[in-house]
């Protein structure tokens, strides 16, 4: 599959949105539509009207990968293409043999314009960002130093957050054993699934029985390099700058958060996103399909070792039109549907210090209306150490509830070292002397900060209360809701 090029969405100069009102700046990628339908029977009237626009605005479409094996296989069970009606997306390209670059954002105006109806089934692919420290939504990397875009730059004083010492990343030293040495003997493990940057080298990480970055589901390998085929954007490093880059160790250390908190659980990562930070909404979608008919098909089978029981997001995207009543159908779609069968959510609420939206975590349901019938998705702000709510962390109704997200200790990489140096160095006495290196990691530890980490947090105690249920770990439905279900009301105090 091709990479297609990221863009922002302009309010100033940006077709706007049905009645005329402007869309909201977001990014996306600027020559794939998504449209909505089973795998491999993509939405007939959504795929003419999307040719039709695309066509009067000089420009082709054509499928991103209409080869895919995920897709034939998918398309070839009819129990599993039933299972994810409008919880699945297919990429559509579009093609210019010449002039301008093409726009996704022109032809989806344009297509709804045409045919209002038949243009529900096609959206934008939003590019996703992770959450750490303060810093703005990447749309894309701008000159230099990884200065996000102007929209969503966060406030002069959550700024203090990127600063070792006060927030930012930052080497530090742990003293305590690996958890999993402490971890009780259970007839089963929780299961956390992290999809994110890579598991990195680290000592508390080389049992693949209790951490791994090899996650399959439906017989696929899930992730970058894996079966699955990922449209992520990569920017070219900077040859000229040599430091460790903005997210890189993200996912060791959201692992690491859910170690120290459930030593029993069975940590699994999937690699979808480089140490750059950005993911195409269509893969989270696809990735979240196929962990739902793993989830199923262990149901179904009384494997209990696949049942899912956590999954941590520590991602989200800013929708150019919030208010609209489908809120990118699939997304939500399918996050329901693991609700439904027994698999707690968690997404972090973002660091913009906004009261916008950030989605999905804006899918949490309000307390007061919850659905007996799913386990609640909970979207996590984040808490400085004295118990405040962070400085950069959203807020809103739809931010359902907080945990430590700031100044967090953790694992990261222990090869990750940047070109940054110490202040002072010596060779004295015969020892090597410094001040400490800022960007050598190699001891395994790190301070961070930002609601990417207060969402695990919440994430390791759900998998902790769920390693405390004393019953046979049966694999039904019924028995995977209510171990959902007692998970988050024994640790939020909500009441299905």
């Amino acid at each position: 599959m091709s990479l297609s090029m990221p863009r922002v969405l302009d309010p100033l100069t940006s077709d706007p949105l049905p009645g005329g009102r402007p869309p909201r700046p977001v990014g996306y990628l600027g020559d794939s539509i998504l449209v909505r339908g089973r795998p491999g029977r993509d939405d007939r009237a959504a795929v003419a009207v999307l040719r039709e626009a695309a066509a009067q605005l000089g420009w082709s479409v054509e499928p991103a990968d209409p080869k895919s094996v995920v897709t034939e296989r998918l398309r070839a069970d009819e129990r599993a293409s039933s299972v994810l009606e409008g919880a699945w997306v297919s990429d559509y390209r579009i093609r210019s043999a010449d002039g301008p670059p093409p726009d996704a954002w022109s032809v989806l105006a344009l297509a709804r314009r045409l045919h209002p109806e038949a243009a529900t089934g096609l959206q934008l692919n939003h590019l996703l960002s992770l959450q750490p420290s303060y810093q703005g939504m990447p749309y894309y990397v701008s000159m230099p130093y990884y200065v996000s875009m102007p929209y969503y730059v966060s406030m002069p004083a959550a700024s203090e957050y990127s600063s070792p010492g006060s927030g930012g990343r930052t080497p530090v030293s742990l003293v305590l054993p690996d958890p999993a040495l402490r971890a009780r003997t259970l007839r089963r493990r929780p299961v956390v699934v992290v999809p994110d940057t890579a598991l990195g080298s680290h000592p508390w990480f080389q049992d693949p029985t209790t951490a791994t970055g090899e996650v399959y589901a439906y017989g696929f390998r899930l992730g970058i390099g894996g079966d699955l085929p990922s449209a992520a954007p990569i920017p070219p490093a900077n040859p000229l700058d040599g430091r460790v880059r903005s997210h890189a160790g993200h996912g060791t250390f959201i692992a690491g958060l859910i170690r120290q908190l459930c030593p029993e659980a069975r940590i699994e990562v999937i690699a979808l996103i480089d140490d750059a930070g950005t993911m195409p909404e269509a893969v989270l979608i696809q990735v979240l399909a196929l962990l739902l008919l793993r989830h199923l098909d262990a149901q179904a089978g009384g494997n209990v070792d696949e049942l899912i029981d956590v999954i941590s997001l520590s991602l989200g995207y800013y929708h150019e039109d919030p208010d609209d009543a489908a809120e990118d159908a699939p997304l939500r779609r399918v996050l329901a549907l693991l609700a439904g069968a027994g698999v707690a959510v968690v997404a972090s609420a973002g660091n913009q210090a906004t009261t916008d939206k950030l989605f999905p975590a804006a899918f949490a349901e309000q307390v007061s209306g919850l659905d007996p019938g799913r386990v609640p998705l909970v979207s996590v702000g984040a808490l400085n150490p004295d118990g405040t709510v962070a400085y950069f962390s959203n807020a809103g109704q739809w931010v359902t509830c907080h945990r430590p997200g700031a100044a967090l200790v953790s694992t990261v990489p222990d090869d990750l070292d940047g070109d940054l140096q110490p202040r002072a160095r010596l060779a004295a006495v015969g020892e090597k002397r410094a001040t400490i290196d800022p960007e050598n990691f190699t001891g395994g530890f790190a301070s961070w900060s930002g609601t990417s980490f207060a969402a695990p947090v919440l994430a390791g105690q759900l998998a902790a209360r769920i390693a405390q249920h004393r019953l046979a770990p049966l694999p039904e439905a019924k028995a995977c809701l209510a171990r959902g279900w007692d998970a988050v009301t024994d640790e939020l105090g909500w009441v299905r």
